[in-house]
């Protein structure tokens, strides 16, 4: 089984062998991060020591050219947009959590980490934390 974990809902993955949505009893070991919005897969996947960003039926090798924009669009959504250089690869609205909903008994985990743009964003555009995620799968 290769594993992606859902970013939202603790123990439920997606098994990208199967392409099945499954869940455990206890926290699995995982090759990456999914989430579905506007009913499209986006996630990232550690596959052979590289790391890939997912879109639908999309893989991109995210290197040293890519990164990611956030853009507020309103207090409910913000713009994600993936570049290679200058060029527009992904560019989708998501939905920003309710704050009430969201309140981390660790004050250790950023709040951001809950928005599910800025979690990827931290992940590609900063090499320390994409070494760290990658080693963690």
């Amino acid at each position: 089984m290769k594993l992606l974990s859902n970013f939202d809902v603790f123990k439920e993955y997606y098994d990208l062998d199967t392409k099945q949505f499954c869940s455990f009893e206890s926290a699995q070991k995982n090759v990456g991060t999914y989430k579905i919005i506007g009913n499209i897969m986006i996630g990232l996947l550690v596959e052979d020591k590289e790391l890939y960003f997912l879109y639908g039926n999309d893989k991109f090798l995210i290197t040293e050219s890519y990164r990611v924009l956030i853009k507020e669009r309103s207090k409910l959504e913000n713009e994600f947009t993936l570049l290679n250089g200058n060029d527009v690869i992904v560019r989708f609205l998501y939905p920003l959590p309710d704050p009430k909903l969201n309140i981390s008994p660790f004050e250790y985990i950023d709040e951001d980490d809950f928005k599910w743009g800025d979690f990827i964003e931290k992940i590609v555009n900063n090499p320390e934390r994409r070494k760290r995620y990658m080693s963690n799968r």
